[in-house]
């Protein structure tokens, strides 16, 4: 049978179907008539198309499985590049330098923490001790550059201490993974806030990076994380707390490594400027006026 008439037949039978469904559903008394008519008229037809080559319906879903391919890898670019403007625009990369990349290995230490892997490297400026951000905030710091890729250590990682500001006012804290013998239980893939002056965090405080000399490891108020919850007062000098990251850890993808940018030039100085302090005189005036 040509295409064009099974198309036409496939009409027919649309048609006489939708007829049916209707006649069912407004309760009309001939319906099993018309019912049985179509079963003996349809029946032939329905014989007929299903004897079409079956190297055509072969190809069909073929084009149909390689057409959903295509458009799910489409969507995939499309949504690396909404990652991806989302990063340029961010708080992390704002007046920065940065190399986007993308994550393309991941491997979680025995000890505790995760590394990536990341697709540029030493050929594209990337160095050591550099700091890898996403749109959120802090993700790691860069420990090994090949001319290509570069491992990054990821935030939470065993034995990594990120110098820290926390709340509005910028109190000096530390966090870290939790430690083993930690007296208070946190959630998986949270982080341990350690002060390092006398101060108490609150929860809902953002917590930022403190900075670095020449921006490495570290770059200066990138977001690491909020405060979640505050440890219970044991007479201790200072106050820990449960830092949850601003990222997802098992959902990296892509990704910004900050460039460092080292001070060329002095910075200048400047001179108070001192204000004269008027002082009020109070004259007392005795006797009658002249």
């Amino acid at each position: 049978m040509q295409p064009a008439a099974r198309r036409r037949l496939l009409v027919v039978l649309a048609s006489l179907t939708l007829a049916l469904l209707v006649a069912d559903l407004a309760g009309w008394a001939g319906a099993d008539r018309v019912r049985n008519v179509g079963g003996l008229v349809l029946g032939p037809v329905q014989r007929a198309l299903s004897g079409a080559p079956r190297d055509e319906l072969a190809a069909v879903r073929a084009e149909n499985v390689r057409l959903r391919a295509v458009a799910a890898e489409q969507q995939h670019r499309l949504d690396e590049l909404g990652r991806l403007e989302e990063l340029l625009g961010s708080a992390a990369t704002t007046g920065r330098t940065l190399v986007p990349a993308r994550v393309v290995a991941t491997d979680v230490s025995p000890l505790g923490g995760r590394s990536v892997t990341i697709d540029v490297g030493s050929n594209d400026g990337v160095r050591p001790d550099s700091t890898v951000v996403a749109a959120d905030g802090l993700v790691g710091r860069v420990t090994a550059v090949s001319p290509w890729t570069a491992d990054v250590q990821v935030l939470g990682s065993a034995g990594s201490v990120v110098a820290v500001r926390v709340g509005p006012a910028g109190t000096l804290a530390t966090v870290s993974p939790p430690a083993a013998g930690d007296s208070e239980s946190r959630p998986r893939g949270s982080l341990r806030l350690t002060g390092v002056v006398p101060a108490t965090p609150v929860v809902g405080d953002v917590v930022r990076t403190l900075g670095s000399v020449d921006e490495t490891p570290y770059a200066a108020g990138i977001v690491v994380g909020t405060v979640t919850a505050v440890d219970p007062d044991r007479g201790q000098l200072t106050r820990s707390a449960t830092v949850r990251p601003a990222i997802d850890v098992d959902a990296i993808d892509v990704v910004g490594v900050l460039l460092p940018t080292a001070r060329s030039t002095t910075r200048p100085t400047t001179r108070p400027t001192t204000r004269p302090t008027t002082q009020a005189t109070t004259g007392l005036t005795t006797g009658a006026p002249r």
